[in-house]
């Protein structure tokens, strides 16, 4: 028992340095989740507003004052107007 007083201090400087590393591993492997779950959801965001952009024009681009989208509504196939 004795022999385990003389390295006490090494072994518990030993587990603090353990503890202190996967601290950091942890804290920094979260942090990437969350950049990538943020990078994905302005792309998504980015991607959605370029399809909505898309749609807004074709639905706009009509020339003779909506007639199609006038006839896709008397149909009932008209959805997000």
């Amino acid at each position: 028992m004795a022999i385990w007083l003389r390295f006490k201090a090494y072994i518990i400087g030993l587990g603090a340095l353990i503890v202190g590393v996967l601290a950091i591993y942890l804290t920094g492997k979260r942090d990437g989740v969350q950049n990538e779950f943020d990078r994905q959801a302005k792309a998504d965001a980015k991607q959605a507003r370029t399809v909505e952009d898309a749609a807004d024009r074709v639905r706009h681009a009509d020339g003779d004052n909506g007639t199609a989208i006038e006839r896709l509504r008397k149909h009932k196939r008209l959805r997000d107007l």
